[in-house]
């Protein structure tokens, strides 16, 4: 068994969460819940973020074991490397500790690929600090478009919609650092 499978399972028991309740929390359809706790299926980076977003985890917490010391060395093999069905590939290079609410991620986008965060505006906090180390970006934050190409950055509120895509014709890559509330 996966350790997000193994992780969403084992959290949703402790919080005494039925599929249908935890489906409802995070709008993911109970089957696709079922699926991934069986190790049927690898969910999207969309879907584990919601799935995390209900059960009060970050993504990483979800992805990846937690830490207990305050020296982390964590060499490339052993960051935890995240690459859903669009070929999104997330690399965490920060150590995780529980509760935690800082992230830092390594996220590689294939060409004409999109990534949609948050349908609407939420109240549940947290910002996002961007680089683009490779290609080009474009963002749709509250509707309004940003391009941002090799060595460009950008930092915005994550409570509203917002959308990555890369409209080149190669792989990108940007380096993400997230800070909840």
């Amino acid at each position: 068994m996966s350790y997000f499978a193994e992780r969403l399972k084992n959290l949703r028991l402790e919080s005494g969460l039925s599929m249908q309740a935890l489906a409802d929390e995070s709008k993911v359809c109970k089957s696709m819940i079922c699926k991934i706790e069986r190790n049927e299926t690898q969910p999207t980076l969309d879907v584990a973020g919601k799935l995390a977003k209900a059960l009060g985890k970050t993504l990483s917490e979800m992805l990846h074991a937690s830490q207990m010391m305050q020296v982390v060395l964590l060499t490339r093999n052993e960051q935890a490397v995240w690459e859903d069905a669009k070929h999104i590939v997330r690399r965490n290079i920060s150590p995780v500790f529980e509760g935690l609410k800082i992230e830092w991620l390594q996220v590689e986008l294939p060409p004409k690929t999109v990534i949609l965060k948050s349908l609407s505006c939420t109240t549940t906090g947290g910002e996002k600090y961007i680089l683009v180390t490779k290609g080009s970006l474009q963002m749709t934050i509250n509707q309004k478009v940003y391009q941002l190409n090799k060595g460009d950055s950008i930092y915005f509120d994550s409570n509203c919609p917002h959308e990555f895509y890369n409209p080149g014709k190669t792989g990108m890559e940007y380096y993400v650092v997230i800070k909840h509330s």
